[in-house]
């Protein structure tokens, strides 16, 4: 069992790597199955296709994303200041990644075929690790009551409207965490609103 997810480790480092360097190019899986040095029957028994193996390499950016999250959270003396950096800092790398570059620009399709993918697994993978974080911070008064799936959610959608959807007024890293603390500061003052409007 060893040497099978070691085997499907080492394709999927070459994915990464080939998606790295080239985007996703034609003869995608041939050149993943040579980087990885296997033959292409045994890259299809560890993944039925193309989908299958975005969805394992995404898995994988994801658990990378919410260990550095969970790293900043459990530390955390400033829940405001560290919620930006956390949003800018993935949103930043994802722009900056020369695969999600040739995906955005060349094939969007891609990116759009997984979007609907991508909610699920980060709640598969964030849930378990942030939510006793989230409500230990919760009961201990430092952070608002919240509910730890909506803010999870919520965050991602953030995250991938700023990756998919980028402007130029938020191309920088500057301009883009005021551009967040704004979004954020907006959510707050309509939820005051919301909150005062609803009282006696």
């Amino acid at each position: 069992m060893a040497g099978r997810n070691d085997l499907r480790e080492r394709i999927l480092d070459a994915a990464a790597q080939v998606l790295r360097e080239h985007g996703p190019r034609p003869r995608l899986i041939t050149t993943i199955a040579e980087r990885a040095q296997v033959s292409r029957p045994t890259l299809y028994r560890h993944f039925r296709d193309r989908t299958e193996l975005y969805d394992s390499l995404m898995r994988v950016e994801v658990h990378r994303a919410v260990e550095e999250v969970v790293q900043r959270a459990e530390t955390s003396t400033d829940p405001f200041r560290d919620y930006v950096t956390v949003v800018v800092d993935i949103v930043m790398e994802a722009r900056e990644h020369p695969a999600m570059r040739a995906i955005l620009a060349r094939h969007p399709e891609i990116l759009n075929a997984q979007l609907p993918r991508l909610l699920p697994i980060v709640l598969e993978t964030a849930e378990p690790r942030l939510t006793p974080i989230i409500r230990a911070r919760v009961a201990a008064g430092v952070w608002p009551d919240v509910d730890p799936r909506v803010a999870i959610t919520w965050t991602t959608r953030l995250i991938v409207s700023f990756i998919t959807m980028p402007l130029p007024e938020d191309s920088t890293r500057a301009n883009l965490q005021a551009t967040v603390e704004s979004v954020l500061d907006i959510a707050s003052t309509i939820s005051r609103s919301h909150v005062d409007h609803r009282e006696p």
